[in-house]
């Protein structure tokens, strides 16, 4: 058949996709908002734990004292605000701090004097990650406060060269991660829904027999998963670019690396959307594939930080190859080993191979519906 007959039976099914959608809302809307809600829930949870709200309560009003709670805020472990010591009491008790940091009366003096000082540090345990948190800030506190307090007495300091150009917060480096899982989590949405209700309403085998190629078909379900996956991607880019103020360094490398992603994952989408055969299976097993492979491919740094059996799983993990590539597009870092090329050419194969095992399962499976 030619070119132009195959473009033709594409669109075909793409628009016929497309339509049946709008025929029913509720699940366009399911599969658009359910990745915005991924971002959002994953987001709060990164914020929540980020850094430890402590009360300080200074008792010395020097200078040194004052800059010792700066230097307390400088360490980037600590949402400090300052509290009497009976507000600060009755804050830990009501779990509404992680602990209470004591700046004693006589600080400056003591400093001046060269005596000891004790520091006390009521803690909240019942969070081992904060208390670790808080036993590893404080000591770090000290040391940086003294270090520039009084420079002549430290003769051992550390100096720091960076990799990077710049540096990134756990938030604008984690958003980006999170907005990769939710194109994929659009993508295996849109794909499976369209392709599960296919065989309910027993549509999947009028398209099985019809007299075209099975890649063709596959081409046009993909597709017309996409625009709608599309909407989903756009609100995802809004949200990390607009209200979490992350802007990309290469604009053109969000596009390409997001229709790669894309295609991939819509295709993966049909393949389940075969295997199940209906929407309220989709929608879950879509979900639940999603999550454990997140958190194997390196959301949070380079997968090879990892290890040696979670990088290696990471490596089989195509989610993995896009998280590097929107990370190098977001904040120009390259996180994995194998390069930016290495990347395109992987993501590139597992949507060619993704496309045509959609495209073979359904046209198999649909004959025999």
């Amino acid at each position: 058949m030619s070119v132009r007959h195959n473009l033709r039976v594409v669109r075909a099914v793409a628009a016929a996709d497309i339509r049946l959608t709008l025929r029913e809302p509720l699940f366009a809307i399911i599969g658009i908002l359910i990745p915005i809600n991924f971002l959002l829930l994953f987001l709060l949870f990164a914020i929540s734990g980020g850094q430890a709200p402590i009360a300080v309560v200074l008792n010395d009003r020097g200078p040194l004292a004052e800059q010792f709670v700066q230097a307390m805020g400088n360490s980037s472990s600590f949402i400090i605000h300052p509290a009497s010591a009976d507000d600060a009491e009755r804050e830990i008790r009501a779990g509404s701090i992680v602990a209470v940091v004591t700046v004693p009366q006589g600080f400056d003096a003591a400093l001046a004097a060269k005596a000891p000082i004790d520091i006390p540090v009521e803690v909240n345990n019942l969070n081992v990650d904060f208390t670790n948190d808080i036993r590893r800030a404080i000591p770090l506190s000290i040391t940086s406060f003294y270090a520039n307090a009084f420079p002549q007495q430290v003769v051992v300091t550390a100096r720091e060269s960076d990799v990077q150009p710049q540096d990134t917060g756990y938030i604008p480096y984690l958003a980006v991660s999170i907005m990769v899982a939710g194109l994929m989590l659009a993508s295996l949405l849109q794909g499976s829904v369209n392709t599960a209700r296919d065989y309910e309403l027993g549509t999947a085998k009028e398209l099985a027999l019809a007299p075209v190629s099975r890649l063709t078909i596959g081409v046009g379900k993909v597709l017309g998963a996409a625009a709608l996956a599309t909407a989903s991607a756009l609100l995802l880019l809004v949200v990390v670019v607009l209200f979490i103020g992350v802007r990309p360094l290469h604009p053109l490398e969000v596009l390409g690396f997001g229709l790669l992603i894309l295609a991939a994952f819509l295709a993966i989408g049909v393949l389940v959307g075969t295997l199940v055969r209906r929407r309220q299976q989709a929608i879950p097993l879509s979900i639940a594939a999603v999550l454990p492979l997140f958190f194997l491919s390196g959301p949070f740094g380079p997968a090879n930080w990892l290890g040696t059996v979670p990088g290696a799983i990471a490596a089989a993990s195509p989610l993995t190859y896009a998280i590097a590539a929107f990370q190098h597009a977001f904040h120009g870092y390259q996180t994995s080993p194998q390069g930016l090329t290495a990347d395109a050419i992987v993501l590139a194969a597992f949507s060619v191979v993704a496309v045509a095992l959609a495209a073979f399962a359904f046209g198999r499976r649909g004959a025999r519906q």
